[in-house]
This record gives C-alpha cells, sequence and structure tokens, in this order.
C-alpha cells in the first residue's frame, strides 16, 4: 500500500534495515531519527498510473519500543535461539475513489466509494537462521473497522552488512481473507451500477508476491542516504479484477535521514 501509519503526514517509507531482523536492541537510550524523501509508487496497489510524492520520516526508538513512520508503536524482543516477536499498533488511510496527494486513490474508481482509514494491530514472528538469512511471519488485523486479515511470509537477506553501507534483499508473499480482498480488488454489485467496472468477487488467499531491495549508506554518525526499490508482482487471480490495470507495481523511494546520537 502506498501510505501506512496512524499519521499519514509520517508515512513514506519503512527503512527495512532499521528493522532489523537481528536480535533484540540491548540500548537503553533514545534515538531518534528524522528524515525526507522522494517517493514515486502507483496511485493504489494495481494502477497503472504513478504519482510522485515528497514525503517525512520519523522514528524514536528507545531500547525494545519504537514509534515510526512504517510500523507505527510496538515493542520487539528477542525470544532466544534467534527467535524474535514484535507487536504494534499501526495506521493504513483506506483508499479514495479520485486522486489525492497523501492517500492512494484515483479518478478512475470514481463511483467505487472510499475505503475507511484504520487502526491495526501487526504481529510477526521471525527466525534468524544465520546472519545472512531470516524467516518472518506477519499477521495484520484492523481494529476500527472490519477490512478483513491479511498475512505475509517473507524471506530476508542481508548481502553486505559494514560499518558504512547495509545492503538486504526481501521476498513476500501476501495474503488476504475474502473481506480484504474483495474490499481492495473486489467490485460488489452497487459498486458495479455506480462505476465503470463489471462485478467482480476476489477470493481469499494469495493477492501479490513482493520482491524488495534496500540499501543504506552512512555518511557519518549522524547522516545517512536510503535507497529502496520494491516490485509487486499481483496473483492471477487478481490480475482478474477489474479495478488492476497493472499485473505489475514498481515502488522507488530516495531518501536523507538524520539520526540524533
Amino acid at each position: 500500500m502506498k501510505l501506512n501509519f496512524f499519521s499519514a503526514s509520517l508515512c513514506f517509507f519503512l527503512p527495512a534495515l532499521y528493522a532489523s531482523t537481528s536480535a533484540a536492541i540491548d540500548s537503553t537510550s533514545l534515538e531518534t531519527t528524522l528524515g525526507i524523501a522522494g517517493q514515486e509508487a502507483a496511485k493504489y496497489s494495481g494502477s497503472s498510473d504513478y504519482s510522485f510524492s515528497v514525503l517525512p520520516y520519523i522514528k524514536l526508538q528507545y531500547g525494545n519500543y519504537y514509534l515510526d513512520s512504517e510500523r507505527g508503536l510496538g515493542f520487539e524482543t528477542d525470544l532466544g535461539d534467534g527467535f524474535y516477536v514484535s507487536q504494534a499498533l499501526g495506521y493504513t488511510t483506506g483508499r479514495k475513489d479520485r486522486d489525492s496527494d497523501w492517500r492512494q486513490g484515483s479518478d478512475r474508481l470514481k463511483g467505487m466509494g472510499s475505503i475507511k482509514s484504520a487502526i491495526n494491530s501487526s504481529t510477526t514472528l521471525g527466525w534468524q537462521v544465520a546472519d545472512w538469512v531470516a524467516i518472518e511471519g506477519n499477521l495484520t488485523a484492523p481494529l476500527t473497522d472490519s477490512q478483513g486479515m491479511q498475512y505475509a511470509a517473507a524471506l530476508k537477506f542481508s548481502i553486505i552488512d559494514t560499518a558504512t553501507d547495509t545492503l538486504g534483499i526481501a521476498t513476500t508473499a501476501n495474503f488476504g481473507d475474502s473481506r480484504y480482498n474483495n474490499l481492495f480488488y473486489g467490485v460488489s454489485a452497487k459498486q458495479s451500477q455506480r462505476s465503470r467496472f463489471n462485478a467482480f468477487h476476489a477470493s481469499s488467499g494469495l493477492y501479490s508476491y513482493e520482491a524488495d531491495i534496500s540499501w543504506l549508506h552512512y555518511f557519518d554518525n549522524h547522516w545517512s542516504g536510503y535507497a529502496d526499490f520494491k516490485y509487486t508482482r499481483f496473483a492471477e487471480s487478481i490480475r482478474k479484477s477489474p479495478v488492476v490495470t497493472s499485473n505489475n507495481n514498481t515502488e522507488l523511494t530516495l531518501g536523507l535521514l538524520y539520526t540524533f546520537k
């Protein structure tokens, strides 16, 4: 999704390498990171139209507790033997049926109605198999609106990890229940009457695959640069949806960060 978090004004990207799959954080000092980035992304999931945004970033980390623009407000801890878990409260901005500067949406969706924003709960369980690879499973459940459940399974690889550079690759399979898949990719009979789309029912199950490559470069103890490229391929059943006008989506983010230490 284009934007996620409980404050849309703070959203723009997940520095995946800051959210490392390594063991729990031992430091108990507050670390603050601020940044800004440019992002080219699809107007909504499945859209063939793209838009460019300049967006801010914020992250606060205190020991095992964090507050950041992508994961939300949460806690992460080491369970031993390479296993770790995190629990967070986040926010999804939903989708508009018109163009929007800060939410997913497009004029092409006119008549589909808006998908409400919602607070959600995100639970992640991972296993650091080796220094260079981790396996993760995630469950995301809406708390303030019945938007359906999301599930994800991911493999994360650390390619480079030096004092100045970190390069990581992740592959993810995304699943949704019938409620979620129909909300974002389905077209009900009423929506069909109001819009340009034929009715379409999206069944539960896999809705997309993702491949993501992230690079973080430290210029010094405070300044760092960030680049992320994400490729999404929609499942065959989802590609049949009339709201999906592209079988693939890409997302490119370039950012500059400053960490107070």
